[in-house]
């Protein structure tokens, strides 16, 4: 008597397949975020740098930071967008920090010092992730 053979997949096969399947994408979504936290931080560092030459720009006109409090920036904790630097940066309304957190003054603007934090998700060239301070002797 001749058993006919069964065709298809087995269902440990099946298993195994999905589970190489799963760990591939999760790789991949890991991978995604990964490039998207570091984008993210590249923005922000390319932000603070607008920042940083506006405020300097200011300084070379008046030689002082004080002007960017002046009608915007005059408390610590308010966003970096409401201080006085329209003149340097057209768009200072549309800095914000391209993910969850937000550039804050730490340091309102005063004749030699200001001082902006914000925050990096992963560690991007020399700088570790975590909060960071712009001021007029670069960030720290």
């Amino acid at each position: 008597m001749h058993v006919p053979s069964q065709k298809g997949i087995s269902l440990p096969a099946i298993i195994i397949i999905a589970g190489v399947f799963c760990i591939v994408i999760g790789g991949a979504f890991f991978l995604i975020n990964n490039e998207r936290a570091k984008a993210r931080d590249a923005m922000r560092l390319s932000d603070m740098a607008r920042v940083q030459a506006a405020f300097e720009l200011l300084f070379s006109d008046t030689a002082s930071y004080e002007g960017a409090a002046e009608s915007g920036c005059n408390t610590k904790g308010m966003v970096v967008s409401q201080c006085n630097l329209g003149t340097y940066i057209s768009s200072i309304a549309e800095i914000k920090d391209p993910g969850k957190y937000r550039y804050t003054v730490s340091e309102v603007p005063a004749a030699d010092k200001y001082g902006v934090t914000f925050q990096l998700e992963k560690e991007y060239q020399d700088l570790s992730a975590g909060k960071h301070v712009l001021s007029p002797s670069g960030i720290r």
